[in-house]
């Protein structure tokens, strides 16, 4: 059963986190770094947004949701997949949605993280071929790239806060808030 105040906590919750995504996705794209004054902000933010509608069990819930986010991109971050803020983003997220959410918003996140990485492969293959054809090699655009641009898209990066945003407002809409 609702309490009287569960839709004040929703909108609450719901508003912060997505402000919190959004500027992280604007430092993402612009300066390629999640600040840790943003993300240590929000895990904060998030514990206390919980606290203040739930209680100690709000606070416990917010913590665990930290503790999911955090360990379901930590591997990546250990693998030299991701940024550390990109890890310290989701546990603020996982924050704000509890652990059982901050998993499925994780999930979510690693899916749009595997497109998005396709796509900016794929757009960057077609870029350094554009680049051979327009040299005039003759190989146009159906020649393979080659193994300096294969290998400067490897080591690319990209920012994963989009990824991870959009996990968290997809995880959103489907909880209904």
């Amino acid at each position: 059963m609702l309490s009287p105040d569960q839709p004040m906590t929703d909108v609450v919750t719901s508003l912060a986190l997505m402000l919190v995504v959004a500027i992280a996705v604007r430092q993402d794209l612009v300066e390629h770094q999640i600040p840790n004054v943003l993300t240590i902000g929000a895990l904060g933010a998030g514990l206390l947004v919980q606290s203040v509608f739930g209680g100690l069990n709000g606070f416990l819930n917010a913590l665990a949701g930290a503790g999911v986010g955090l360990a379901c991109l930590l591997p990546l971050y250990l693998g030299k997949g991701m940024g550390a803020g990109d890890v310290k983003l989701m546990g603020a997220v996982g924050a704000f949605l509890g652990p059982v959410n901050a998993f499925l918003a994780a999930a979510l996140a690693l899916v749009f993280g595997a497109v998005l990485a396709v796509a900016i492969v794929v757009w960057r293959l077609v870029e350094s071929r554009a680049a051979v054809s327009d040299s005039g090699s003759g190989h146009g655009v159906t020649a393979g790239a080659s193994p300096t641009a294969m290998s400067a898209v490897r080591k690319e990066r990209f920012p994963y806060a989009i990824a991870i945003g959009l996990g968290a407002i997809v995880m959103l809409w489907l909880r209904g808030t």
